[in-house]
């Protein structure tokens, strides 16, 4: 990021009112900066702005207070009250601010200028190129220039490359932790067969797509998992197709209670046993980290602030996003370019935050044209970039939902493991609880399919 010194910059390419609008909002209210958007010291023009932005931001985070006396404290304890203006300049930046109902506009407006002053930093360094004779050519002093555009996406301080000699130091500290166990290992999903064939459990940074035919218990798995996980980490779930109120019934009847059916009916006032279960269950779910939004149509840009959110006041270590398809806005016009938008967005959330994205996805219907149905990668609807961004692809497969007169198969779930970047691929054989939307590891011989040709399976899929 360039600074003020680098070079004199134009007016209109800083705006000095809207950075002293955005710190006074936040000392007036540091819920505020929850609306900023991903805004950074470095967006801002000023020096002394950059560092009283650091300031608030550090205490917010710590969950402190950040007013007036406390970010003079800070920046005077590092030794930066005074080049900042001092006490007086605080108490004008919070006295000059009537109220942070725009703050997200005055935000904007620091992230659009920081923005024009670094294209015009690049575009100066590309002249340059131009006229400083050297032994780049046209095509290489073009792809040079392409390249620096396209980093300005990310405006704020870029991480350098380290060579592997400086990163081996902090990986085997990481080795011999995790063997001692103290240090970050996978978080495990709670169903043993998922864990082993994702060698631990569901890794940090990494977006896992879960994916499937209708009623094949997409939503069923991860919500589950979910639940597995909250007994010790936080989880978040984006539920764009289920109320909160179906998601809550899903979790008590998950953990013990009653089947869904009567949940979601009516409960017999007098079956004591049923409300006995339905009390524990109750208690349970309410001693769980997991949280539920059920906000429809979200775009990229609402599931990033909701999630950076949730992990400033609660923590969060797993995300969950039900799905991809209900996901709308972005400037693609094909849904297809759109589809791929989101998945790399997800990705680079779960690098940001630092937690697994698990994002559901829909299949086509190319599957039950093969004799065994089982899907592929290349039966991923809307986009092959799913495949491309996902460092985890799993398929729910329920062969009984094709077959529903075979009673070997009543139950049988496989989870197919079709993608792994640091794994092997493989076949999870689980049992599926339907009544109470619950997945547990299969136990006895795999079962067999009877088949059949690819009308009769259409036929026996549109009954269901």
């Amino acid at each position: 990021m360039t600074t003020p010194d680098d070079f004199p910059q134009p007016r209109a390419l800083y705006s000095l009112e809207a950075e002293q609008a955005v710190l006074g909002g936040l000392l007036l209210d540091n819920n505020a900066v929850d609306r900023i958007n991903g805004l950074e010291p470095a967006h801002f023009y000023r020096d002394d702005h950059r560092e009283v932005f650091g300031a608030i931001y550090r205490l917010v985070v710590a969950n402190r207070p950040a007013d007036i006396v406390t970010v003079f404290e800070m920046l005077q304890a590092h030794g930066k009250a005074e080049r900042i203006g001092g006490l007086g300049y605080l108490t004008e930046l919070a006295h000059r601010t009537p109220s942070t109902a725009n703050i997200a506009r005055y935000a904007e407006t620091v992230r659009e200028r920081a923005l024009l002053r670094e294209t015009l930093a690049v575009a100066r360094k590309v002249q340059e190129m131009v006229e400083t004779p050297g032994p780049m050519k046209g095509p290489e002093i073009l792809d040079r220039a392409q390249g620096m555009l396209a980093k300005l996406a990310q405006i704020g301080v870029r991480k350098e490359p380290k060579m592997l000699r400086e990163l081996l130091a902090e990986f085997c500290d990481t080795v011999d932790a995790r063997a001692h166990g103290s240090g970050e290992t996978a978080i495990r999903t709670g169903l043993e067969p998922m864990d082993k064939a994702l060698n631990g459990g569901l890794r940090r940074g990494n977006l896992v797509i879960v994916a499937g035919r209708p009623s094949m218990g997409k939503t069923a798995l991860t919500t589950d998992i979910g639940l597995n996980i909250a007994s010790s980490h936080s989880v978040l779930l984006l539920s764009m197709e289920m109320s909160d109120q179906e998601i809550v019934a899903r979790a008590v009847a998950n953990r013990g209670g009653p089947s869904l059916a009567k949940l979601l009916g009516q409960l017999d006032p007098g079956d004591t046993a049923a409300w006995q279960r339905f009390t524990q269950s109750v208690q349970h779910v309410d001693g769980l980290n997991f949280a539920v939004d059920d906000s429809p149509a979200l775009t990229l840009l609402e599931v990033r602030m909701k999630a950076k959110a949730h992990q400033r006041k609660h923590g969060l270590d797993v995300l969950i996003v039900d799905y991809l398809g209900l996901m709308t806005g972005g400037e693609e016009k094909m849904r297809t370019q759109q589809i791929g938008a989101y998945s790399r967005g997800l990705k680079a959330l779960a690098k940001e935050l630092n937690v697994p994205v698990i994002a559901l996805a829909q299949l086509s219907r190319k599957n039950e044209d093969r004799p065994d149905r089982k899907p592929i990668l290349s039966d991923l609807r809307d986009s092959g970039d799913i495949e491309q961004d996902a460092d985890v692809v799993m398929f729910v497969h329920r062969p009984e939902m094709y077959e529903p007169n075979n009673p070997d198969l009543k139950g049988f779930a496989e989870v197919l493991v079709r993608k792994q970047r640091n794994g092997a691929l493989g076949d999870i054989p689980l049992r599926y609880r339907g009544s109470v939307t619950r997945f547990e590891p299969w136990t006895g011989p795999t079962p067999t399919s009877h088949g059949g040709s690819p009308a009769r399976r259409r036929g026996i899929a549109a009954e269901l």
